[in-house]
Order: C-alpha cells, then sequence, then structure tokens
C-alpha cells in the first residue's frame, strides 16, 4: 500500500497555494463590496427617483384642491402618493429601491409619514370638502412637507456620495492590487522558481564541462531542495564513478577474460569429446585438459560400477605408481573418492583440515588436498573425476560450477560411447540373424535330401545295385547344383547396396539376374512421383523382391513373371507369376516351417508396411505390398 505524506508548510507547492488562496480572497473581498456598493448606489438612485415623485405628487394634489378638481381624482393622488411613500419606507429588492440604512434616513421617513398623515392629510381633506379653491390652502404648509422630502432626497444623495467615494476607492484598490500582485507574483516567480532553476542549470552546465566538485546549495526544504540534493547525489555518484573508473574497467576486464576463458575451454573439451575416440583416449584427453585449466598436479577419471562395488581408472595424469595400483582408491567405500559418488555435489578436501583420522593414500603421496566431481548422465552418477593438488587450489565457485558442466558432457560422451559400442553389437547381431534367416530351409532341406541320397547310394553300391546307385548320384548332382545357386543367390543379397538415387536401377539389376539365372522372361512396370523411400524402406523392399524371385525359381515352375510398383501418396508392389500357385490352407499349416514366407512377413513389418501372398484366380502366385503414406517420411 502506497502512503501518501502530508505537504510541507515551506514547499514551494505550499507556498504558491498560500499566496494564490491570499490573492483570491482579498480580490473576492474587494470585488464583493464593489458589488455591493453598486447595488445601493443603484437601490439609493431609485429612492431618490421615488421621493422627487412624492415631490412632484404633493405640489399636483395641492393644485388640484385649488383647482377645485373632482374628490376622486384628490382620493386617487393620495392613495398613489401613499403607495409610493409605503414602498420607499419598506424598499424593492427586484429593482432594487431601498433607502439608505441609518438611523437620520429612517426618522426623515417617520417625519414625512407623519407630517402627511396627521398634517397633509386633514388640511386637503377640509379644502376639498369647502371647494374653496386655492385661497383655502396656505401656500407654506406645503412647503414645509416639501421641504421635508427634499431634506429626505438630499439625506440619500448624501449616502450614495459617500458610496460612490467608497467604489472608486475600491476600485483604485483593486487596480493596485493587480499591479502589486502582478509585481509580487514576478518577484516570487523569480525567488521561488527561475532563481533555484538557474542554480540547478549552473550546476549542471559545471557538471557537463568536467567540474565534478560542482554542488548546488541547500537552503530550504521545498521541492528544488529536493532536487538539487538529487542532484548533489548524482554528482557524488558520478565522481565517485570517475574515480573508480579505471578498477571498475578493470574488474571488468578481468571478469570478461575469466568468462572467456570458462567458454573457451567449454567449448575445447566439448569439442573433444564430440570427436571420435576410444574411451581410454576421451578420458585421457579430457583430465589432460582439466589439468591444464585448473593447474592441478595430477589427476584421473574413474567409472562407477554399482555391481561390483568399483571404481574403475580410465585415465590418469600424474599419479604416482602407487594410487594407481591402491585397490581401496578402487571401492566405492574405500577412500574420499568413493565417498563421494552418492554425493549431490562435488567436494574439496583439504586434508589439514579434515579430523584427525587414519592418513589417506593420496595424502601420504604428498597432495595437501584433492577436488572430487561427478560425471552424471541424466541425474545418474556415471563416475567421478579427481584433481590433486600439492599446494591449496584456487578454485573459485565459478570454477567448480564449470568443472561440473564438464563432468556432465563427459557422462553424456561416455554414455554415447556405451550406446554406440551396443549399437554396434546390435548391428553384428542383427546381421548374422540376417545370415540365419538366408540360409533358410531350402538349403538345410537340399543338405538333408542329399544325406539321404548319400545313404542310398551307399546301400545301393553296397548291394551292387548300380541302375539305382546312377540314379542317386544324379539326385545328389542336381542338389549340389541347386545348394550352389542357393548359396550364390545369398552372397548376392548379402552384398546388396543402394540408395534412394538408384532403387529404380536396384530392381532392374536384380530381375537381369534372375532372368540369367532361371530363363524367365521379367515385365517391370514403374510409375509416379510420390515421396522418395528412405534407405532402410528401399533395401527391405529389395530384399522382399529377392525372396518373391527366389521362390519363384525353387517353386513357381513359371513362364513368365510380371512386377508393378506404383510409387503414389502410397507405396504399392506387385509380384506375380504364372506358374503352378499353391494350396492355402497346406502352406497356413505349415508356416512355421516355411522360413521364406516368414523373413518376407518380418521385412515387411520392420518398415511398417501390409503384405499378402495368395493364388491368383487365373493361376499362379500374387505377393502385394502396401506401405501407406502416413508410415512415409522424406529420406
Amino acid at each position: 500500500m502506497m502512503l501518501y505524506q502530508t505537504p510541507r508548510l515551506s514547499s514551494l507547492s505550499t507556498k504558491l497555494l498560500m499566496l494564490t488562496i491570499a490573492w483570491l480572497l482579498l480580490a473576492m473581498t474587494s470585488i464583493g463590496y464593489t458589488l455591493i456598493l453598486s447595488w445601493k448606489l443603484e437601490g439609493g438612485a431609485a429612492a431618490i427617483n421615488d421621493a422627487g415623485s412624492l415631490r412632484m405628487r404633493s405640489y399636483h394634489i395641492a393644485l388640484q384642491v385649488s383647482e377645485g378638481a373632482p374628490l376622486t381624482a384628490i382620493h386617487e393622488g393620495e392613495q398613489q402618493f401613499a403607495a409610493i411613500l409605503s414602498r420607499l419606507k419598506q424598499g424593492d429588492p427586484a429593482r432594487p429601491l431601498f433607502l439608505p440604512d441609518n438611523a437620520t434616513v429612517r426618522q426623515q421617513v417617520r417625519d414625512i409619514e407623519h407630517s402627511w398623515q396627521a398634517d397633509m392629510l386633514p388640511l386637503l381633506e377640509t379644502a376639498a370638502r369647502q371647494h374653496a379653491g386655492q385661497h383655502q390652502m396656505e401656500s407654506p404648509d406645503i412647503a414645509r412637507f416639501v421641504n421635508r422630502i427634499d431634506r429626505l432626497v438630499k439625506l440619500v444623495e448624501e449616502d450614495n456620495a459617500r458610496n460612490t467615494t467608497l467604489l472608486r476607492f475600491f476600485q483604485m484598490a483593486l487596480i493596485a492590487m493587480a499591479i502589486i500582485g502582478s509585481f509580487s507574483m514576478m518577484f516570487l516567480l523569480f525567488l521561488l522558481v527561475i532563481r533555484p532553476l538557474n542554480i540547478l542549470g549552473e550546476g549542471i552546465l559545471r557538471l557537463r564541462d568536467g567540474n565534478l566538485d560542482a554542488r548546488v546549495s541547500v537552503d530550504n526544504n521545498d521541492e528544488f531542495a529536493t532536487i538539487a540534493t538529487g542532484f548533489n547525489q548524482m554528482a557524488d555518484r558520478l565522481q565517485d564513478l570517475y574515480a573508480t573508473l579505471e578498477q571498475k574497467v578493470a574488474d571488468k576486464t578481468r571478469s570478461v577474460e575469466y568468462k572467456n576463458r570458462q567458454l573457451a575451454a567449454l567449448y575445447n573439451v566439448t569439442t573433444f569429446l564430440h570427436d571420435s575416440h576410444s574411451l581410454a583416449d576421451m578420458c585421457s584427453g579430457f583430465i589432460e585438459r582439466l589439468i591444464e585449466l585448473t593447474a592441478a598436479d595430477a589427476g584421473s577419471v574413474r567409472l562407477v560400477d554399482f555391481k561390483r562395488g568399483r571404481l574403475e581408472l580410465i585415465a590418469q595424469r600424474g599419479l604416482p605408481p602407487e594410487l594407481q595400483e591402491e585397490d581401496d582408491c578402487a571401492t566405492l567405500n574405500g577412500c574420499l573418492c568413493g565417498d563421494t559418488v552418492p554425493q549431490p555435489f562435488s567436494v574439496l578436501h583439504r586434508f589439514d583440515q579434515l579430523p584427525v583420522i587414519a592418513e589417506k593414500h593420496c595424502q601420504r603421496a604428498g597432495f595437501t588436498s584433492i577436488a572430487v566431481f561427478h560425471i552424471r548422465h541424466n541425474q545418474s552418477n556415471v563416475g567421478i573425476f579427481t584433481l590433486y593438488f600439492y599446494q591449496d587450489p584456487k578454485l573459485a565457485t565459478q570454477d567448480q560450477f564449470l568443472l561440473e558442466t564438464l563432468g556432465s558432457h563427459l557422462g553424456v560422451a561416455v554414455e554415447n560411447h556405451r550406446l554406440a559400442a551396443r549399437d554396434r553389437q546390435f548391428a553384428v547381431s542383427e546381421e548374422r540373424n540376417l545370415m540365419a534367416q538366408g540360409l533358410h530351409d531350402s538349403i538345410a532341406q537340399s543338405l538333408s535330401f542329399l544325406n539321404l541320397q548319400v545313404q542310398m547310394l551307399d546301400a545301393a553300391l553296397a548291394e551292387q545295385q548300380m541302375e539305382q546307385a546312377q540314379e542317386n548320384l544324379g539326385f545328389i548332382r542336381a542338389g549340389v547344383q541347386e545348394c550352389y545357386e542357393d548359396v550364390r543367390e545369398l552372397l548376392l543379397n548379402f552384398r546388396t547396396r543402394i540408395s534412394k538415387e538408384d532403387f529404380a536401377d536396384a530392381v532392374r539389376t536384380l530381375l537381369e539376374r534372375f532372368e540369367k539365372q532361371t530363363h524367365i522372361p521379367t515385365q517391370l512396370n514403374m510409375s509416379g512421383d510420390g515421396l522418395a523411400l528412405n534407405p532402410q524402406q528401399q533395401l527391405q523392399l529389395i530384399f522382399i523382391l529377392q525372396e518373391a524371385l527366389s521362390n519363384v525359381r525353387k517353386h513357381a515352375q513359371a513362364q513368365r513373371v510380371r512386377i508393378d510398383i506404383l510409387n503414389h501418396a502410397d507405396f504399392s508392389m506387385r509380384i506375380r507369376d504364372d506358374g503352378c500357385g499353391f494350396d492355402e490352407d497346406l502352406v497356413a499349416t505349415r508356416r512355421a516351417s516355411h522360413v521364406g514366407l516368414s523373413i518376407m512377413q518380418e521385412r515387411a513389418a520392420r518398415i511398417r508396411s501390409q503384405i499378402s501372398i495368395h493364388p491368383h484366380p487365373q493361376g499362379g502366385t500374387e505377393v502385394q505390398l502396401l506401405l501407406p503414406q502416413s508410415e512415409r517420411q522424406a529420406a
């Protein structure tokens, strides 16, 4: 939650606000007085007008009486006189009309009203009844009454004169206030705003010109004082930065050089680890680079064998022979290096700070301290590497972090090396499996048939049955030739190497070899501009085609073979011969013994394709293979 402070009384905004309020109050008071005086003057002028009207009506009534006017006209004049006198006494704010509010004026109005009621009205009534004309009413009575009215008018005029004087005074005061206020505001503006701004500007100019000692005096605690204080603090900071600039630049340069050295070391080690090396050479090169990086006196790399509970020494530099051969250093719980394996972080051991226990082997070798770091891959321990020092090591926290990172890189490289070895073993195993699959039942059955024929030949010779012996020799000669053809075909299949550019050529070469071996013509139809097959898909398709053609050669007794290859969104291959076909039920019951069919099914499954083998309605056998678009990928 934000807290707002009450403005200080000495702040610039408070001063300006108070001066503005004072000026506004004074101006509003003066203007209010001028308005009141103007209102009084207007009301007084209206009162003078009505009082003059009373004087005129007095003479008019007296004239009507002297001339013998009708009583109704005289009474009407009296009523109008009374109404004007009453309005003059009570006032009329709407016009405005009112008499000055002083005792003399009020007394004079009462005198006029009394004289009118007590003297003038009876006299006028009497004269009107007698119809005596003007000689019945004496002129001095009217004159005295009118003098009272004139006295009232004079009093009102005197009050208006005083109000007019006051109005002019206040108007002159307003003019004087405007002049004085303008000069006062200019002076205050200069004193409170312009002058502090000029002082700040001069300080900024001095600071810009390189005078770092430039400061601004702080004489009060207003807003400009706050700005001046901030300016002085900024100048102090700049002066401090300038004074220590060389040191800061040197520190930053050392920091950058240190980081560059770390990056160079990281790049050098990772580049080396990514090259092709044996495990021993890789670990040996790794520890050599770390010894050079950390100025260590010796180093070793050991991999963990959790099953045996041992640390296998893979590479070392600078270790005495007794440490290399010491059995305690090869067990997980035998020494300090093995104790570090289950710990989550690297450990730096200084022998002079260890508890007094049995002397360690590396301590007896003359080392004063060792640093043990993990070799990890996917958060699992692969091994450790140890750096040995004859003097106290200078390993900062950043150095330790870098060494842990390099240990992780070594762990990845070790695991990759192991995976590559497993891949090579798997590849050899797979090749052996392919060879075993290649030597399927045709060769085995042929050898079994030859063994039987040899036994029959031996029996025929024993019984002197030469005709039977000749027949057995013919079977043996044909079986040996068939075995030879089978072995030759398998050798040619093993030598097959293709790429995505010569898949069609490989198919044509395979068909040409088949025609030479069997003298059976083939027809190849290839079309489509679909996605190219990757090498694995092409290789398996060639092997499937080879197996299908081998079955045609061995069993079909065909006169012609047709191969249709369509490469559209889906890839399809159809192999059809016009031979004798086969019995599906019989083949289904003996599928386990038909290695060739199993091989074709297995190869199709490797590339996620679908294969079917069935007799054709018009005779012969048809092999259909479909590789869906969803299983294809760019090679």
